[in-house]
């Protein structure tokens, strides 16, 4: 299956380069209808949530998704308008050089502080970037989606929420 899965943790130099996972590149490679034969994928960072502590990293075929459900909105609305600061304003197309670094945009670097270290986490369709140390409260995230969602039931499998939208909307 093709997607952003699993995880990796990966030095970050000086000047803000990281290599991106292998398993990822390859994603982003199939993911980028737009890429040149022998080109590189379009990456695209989003940093402008608040209330993460991670950065949203899209393939190129997920940015212009995102590209068309915004033009999609009419203009004026709320929703265009926090949209586009998420995804136009502080979102950033960043190269991917030869040897599959990326280097992170500064503003992107400061907004979760990170220094020497990146984790990345695949999430299907997208994948995010973390400090290791920030790693604990993405686990913390798990247990406590878990509990509100297994009612405290011990034999709860999250795989039993699986289809319930659709099923609600028939």
């Amino acid at each position: 299956m093709d997607l952003f899965q699993g995880e990796s943790e990966n030095k970050v130099d000086g000047s803000g380069r990281v290599s991106i996972p292998a398993k990822f590149r390859r994603v982003l490679q199939i993911f980028d209808k737009k890429m040149e034969p022998g080109g590189t994928p379009r990456l695209y960072v989003a940093y402008g949530d608040k209330r993460n502590d991670y950065l949203e990293c899209l393939s190129g075929d997920a940015f212009d998704k995102i590209h068309a459900m915004i033009q999609d909105e009419p203009l004026g609305t709320p929703t265009r308008e926090l949209l586009e600061l998420f995804y136009y304003y502080k979102c950033e197309l960043v190269p991917i050089d030869d040897a599959g670094r990326l280097k992170l945009p500064a503003a992107a670097r400061k907004k979760i502080d990170l220094e020497d270290e990146a984790k990345f986490i695949g999430r299907g369709d997208k994948f995010h970037i973390l400090k290791p140390q920030d790693e604990a409260a993405a686990d913390d995230r798990i247990d406590k989606l878990i509990t509100a969602l297994g009612q405290d039931n011990e034999f709860f499998h999250p795989l039993a929420l699986a289809g319930r939208s659709r099923q609600s909307e028939a």
